[in-house]
């Protein structure tokens, strides 16, 4: 994912002046999602939700295109995390982090997804 295009941010912080600004509560079902066991939540695929997808999809569309965006969650006071390492997600209690990870994911899908395309499905990762 480019750099500094995801920021997750807590209640009280503001967002960047360049920054579209997401919020997690307006995506109904997507605290249930996060709430649940890693290997469940972190398969993008097999969410039931089409809305939560689309959600989490538009927010990749918006970095993949070179937005930045701001992610406030609602669980945390202060956040202030620009996420390029996501080694303790499994623990992690922030539905902003979770969410900021799964975008990277899905952009990350969406990168792959172009090469394939721009070199005839010959593309091997």
């Amino acid at each position: 994912m480019k750099q500094n295009y995801v920021k997750v941010i807590g209640i009280n912080d503001e967002s960047r002046k360049d920054a579209h600004l997401s919020f997690v509560h307006k995506a109904d079902g997507l605290k249930g999602i996060l709430s649940s066991d890693f290997d469940d939540w972190s398969n993008f695929d097999s969410w039931e939700s089409i809305s939560v997808q689309q959600w989490i999809f538009s927010r990749a569309l918006e970095v993949f295109r070179g937005k930045k965006i701001d992610i406030k969650c609602d669980c945390c006071e202060h956040n202030d995390l620009i996420p390029n390492d996501f080694e303790s997600i499994k623990k992690e209690k922030c539905f902003g982090k979770k969410s900021a990870y799964m975008i990277e994911k899905v952009v990350d899908e969406i990168v792959l997804a172009k090469a394939r395309r721009e070199s005839d499905g010959t593309y091997n990762a």
